[in-house]
């Protein structure tokens, strides 16, 4: 009898380590960063695409001869929406908008900044300039 509590304690063991292992978070998704030129009627892209959870970049690079910017209304995400502020000589005005879209960002003529943000829902969220 003595013979099977070493092999009964390992088995034991094996099914402890085995129970302790539980459900683990899956592996962070990698940033996914997409550059998007903005002219004075559209934008290079008419569509974005990445998974729920994973951390979006965008690059908004300005080719046109007005400031322009990116906006989606309305998209569920997690954590806060990063975006690079434009500098106070900057004249864009937003006043007309009824609410603040939730996510944003602003290019002047000629500059690039990015806005990054982890949509948390599937869907088709439309982006559009508010120039």
């Amino acid at each position: 009898m003595k013979r099977f509590i070493p092999l009964f304690l390992l088995l034991l063991g094996a099914l402890v380590l085995v129970a302790c292992g539980g459900e683990s978070e899956p592996p962070a998704l990698p940033l996914a960063e997409v550059d998007l030129v903005a002219t004075d009627i559209a934008y290079d892209k008419d569509r974005i695409e990445v998974m729920v959870g994973q951390p979006l970049k965008i690059n908004l690079q300005n080719e046109g001869a007005l400031e322009h910017d990116f906006s989606i209304m309305e998209v569920p995400h997690t954590g806060e929406v990063h975006a690079e502020e434009m500098h106070e000589e900057s004249d864009h005005d937003m006043s007309h908008m009824e609410m603040d879209p939730d996510v944003h960002v602003a290019s002047p003529i000629g500059g690039s900044h990015s806005v990054e943000f982890t949509p948390s829902e599937a869907g088709e969220y439309e982006f559009f300039c508010t120039v």
